[in-house]
């Protein structure tokens, strides 16, 4: 298959988003997935999906993304300001709303599946590196939620949600992407693949994250962008919590 750059959780960080489809097209990829929640968070939501909307061949529905339909139910405090926030500039512009509401949970390719959350729970469930085998408590010798999610994959499934890049493999053990140098060949097996978070990295490295994927080699990348206009972005914008930019030169 095409190399394809596969790309979630950009949260409205609009120079992160340019900074990885320049790598991606750089690097050679001629088509590009992606997993959802587009907006919430950052200041450039309707810019980030304008772009997305015109390039991707896949686009995942998120729960960021279900939240500018419904209501941020369950978020806390800042994500629900961000919400209230994004759904308002979503409205400005023709189109959006609607092609929001047609996005779909799941989509099965030849080679992949494509969700936000999990392959049982496709929006919103959260797979941890602390739900495997190697950081369960002592007494457990499986995990539920990942038996649970295997059941519904026959081949390697792309995830974001939690915004931390590692693999989750058939035995439930958890593969970083630095202890595989960067690079995960799945055979074609189910694997859940989680490729990051391009605009809000949790995992202490600030620099966008995402994967490329022939069909059968998984390449976890990190891009350098310009952290500091995207924090100041948030910060210049009345109506989005000051906290959500300083989380960003923060990593976390």
């Amino acid at each position: 298959m095409s190399l394809t750059a596969i790309i979630s959780d950009i949260h409205g960080n609009l120079p992160a988003l340019e900074a990885v489809l320049a790598d991606a097209r750089e690097r050679g990829a001629e088509r590009f997935w992606c997993l959802g929640d587009i907006v919430g968070y950052g200041a450039n939501p309707t810019e980030c999906l304008t772009i997305l909307r015109e390039l991707c061949q896949h686009i995942i529905r998120g729960n960021h993304e279900q939240a500018v339909l419904d209501g941020p139910y369950g978020f806390n405090p800042l994500a629900a300001a961000a919400i209230r926030w994004t759904r308002a500039e979503v409205l400005k512009v023709e189109d959006q709303l609607p092609f929001i509401s047609e996005l779909p949970e799941r989509v099965d390719t030849d080679h992949a599946v494509l969700v936000h959350g999990s392959p049982s729970q496709p929006l919103d469930e959260y797979l941890f590196r602390e739900d495997t085998l190697d950081h369960l408590p002592r007494n457990r010798d499986y995990s539920p939620k990942l038996a649970r999610s295997f059941r519904h994959i026959d081949r390697p499934c792309f995830v974001g949600h939690t915004h931390i890049p590692g693999v989750i493999d058939g035995e439930f053990r958890w593969t970083a992407p630095a202890e595989c140098d960067n690079e995960y060949d799945t055979r074609g097996l189910a694997c859940i693949v989680n490729v990051g978070s391009v605009g809000q990295p949790r995992d202490g490295d600030t620099r966008a994250s995402y994967a490329l994927f022939d069909g059968q080699v998984v390449t976890f990348r990190r891009i350098i962008y310009d952290v500091e206009s995207a924090a100041l972005a948030i910060l210049n914008t009345r109506d989005l919590p000051d906290p959500l930019g300083r989380r960003l030169i923060e990593g976390w």
